[in-house]
């Protein structure tokens, strides 16, 4: 970066943390039971255990005190929030608020590190309170046990500093972006797919020109996409990703370094490479860059349609051939071997299929295509090797 810039955004740096003070409201939410400790009361213990900050040139004591005043919201404690949430509760962060309705699974632990084995069926927000209090004894955890939506993101949001979205929708991404620039929050946002990933900071009131939301990035809402579910990540690019939204939001809620306003950083985890992309509110309109891989929301499938979409080499009942529906809704292919994505991943196949010959062709089906991508992924990692796949919709 060059010095000059450096120069301007130290120089920016040390207001941005007043400004999102006094945007707030004068009094915290109703779901705020206390505010947070007045700036210059650290208590010893809690000096001792963040020393390392305070020993960090452009960082020290004063820095570390905004943390301890400061109230973080984290939407989803999932994949990105797991890592977000450990790295903001270990920094010092005084509040940190946990929205999530989610409950613990076993295909999360691959990825979501805040929860255990032993927390499999619990609630996410249970799950992730607990650990971050056996982390830092001090940190306030709230948790909101409900699905956020355009209806409640405003009174969730508000009376919070900053919020850090690791959502994995379309709607609560676009929810929480209205609702922040409503508040006038900086939103810490991040997503991760397969083995990319992307973290920004957009900000209705962003001074010096970077005032950006999502919705200048990536457009009007569009259906939803390919998912962790449908396409598989790497589960350390998460620790990557949700990492770098915690250094994020600390240097927000801090006015140190060079937080990524008007920028958005790309991680490709097969290099472990970072770009970086300069962004600009668009004289009109949205979209400086294209929208993130959609899909069409998934409709039931005619008959008709779906014969046409298998091509006559693929025919249920063809000498030779299985046809693998790994659809949302059993028996939309008829004649088909019906088998879930989830069951294929952990290894649960279909005597027909463990019966078919590795040489054998298989073709793969489902709505749109994109979890039929997937199972041919894992079938050709199983040993099958003439797998193809299909959308069974235009």
């Amino acid at each position: 970066m060059a010095a000059g810039r450096r120069a301007a955004i130290g120089a920016a740096g040390a207001s941005w943390w007043n400004d999102v003070m006094e945007q707030l409201p004068a009094q915290p939410a109703p779901a705020l039971s206390a505010g947070p400790a007045p700036v210059g009361t650290l208590a010893p213990a809690e000096r001792r255990r963040v020393a390392r900050h305070l020993l960090l040139d452009g960082f020290g004591l004063a820095a570390q005190e905004r943390l301890a005043a400061s109230r973080v919201v984290v939407v989803g404690a999932g994949g990105l929030g797991s890592p977000a949430l450990q790295y903001l509760a270990a920094a010092g962060v005084g509040t940190l608020g946990i929205i999530d309705d989610d409950v613990v699974e076993a295909s999360n632990l691959q990825r979501q590190v805040l929860h255990t084995v032993a927390d499999v069926g619990r609630a996410k927000t249970a799950s992730a309170g607990d650990a971050l209090r056996g982390l830092a004894p001090e940190v306030e955890v709230i948790a909101h046990g409900e699905r956020l939506t355009r209806d409640n993101a405003a009174t969730i949001l508000g009376g919070y500093h900053v919020v850090v979205d690791g959502s994995d929708t379309f709607e609560t991404r676009y929810a929480v972006s209205e609702a922040a620039a409503s508040l006038g929050l900086p939103v810490v946002w991040g997503t991760v797919l397969g083995w990319d990933g992307q973290v920004s900071v957009f900000w209705s009131a962003a001074p010096d020109g970077r005032a950006i939301t999502y919705p200048d990035v990536f457009g009007p809402q569009p259906p939803e996409g390919e998912s962790c579910a449908t396409v598989g990540v790497l589960s350390p690019a998460c620790g990557v990703v949700g990492s770098t939204m915690a250094v994020e939001a600390v240097k927000v809620l801090t006015g140190t370094g060079d937080p990524a306003l008007g920028r958005l950083l790309a991680y490709d985890a097969r290099t472990s490479a970072w770009d970086t992309i300069e962004l600009a509110p668009p004289p009109s309109g949205p979209a400086v860059l294209p929208a993130e891989p959609v899909r069409l929301a998934e409709q039931g499938p005619s008959a008709e349609r779906v014969r046409s979409a298998v091509p006559p080499s693929g025919q249920p009942g063809t000498p030779g051939v299985l046809v693998l529906d790994v659809g949302l809704r059993p028996g939309a292919v008829p004649g088909a071997v019906f088998a879930r994505l989830e069951d294929l991943a952990a290894g649960d196949l279909p005597p027909e299929l463990l019966d078919h010959p590795v040489d054998g062709p298989v073709l793969v089906v489902c709505e749109r295509g994109l979890r039929s991508r997937g199972a041919e992924q894992l079938l050709r990692a199983e040993g099958w090797r003439d797998v193809t796949s299909r959308a069974i919709l235009g």
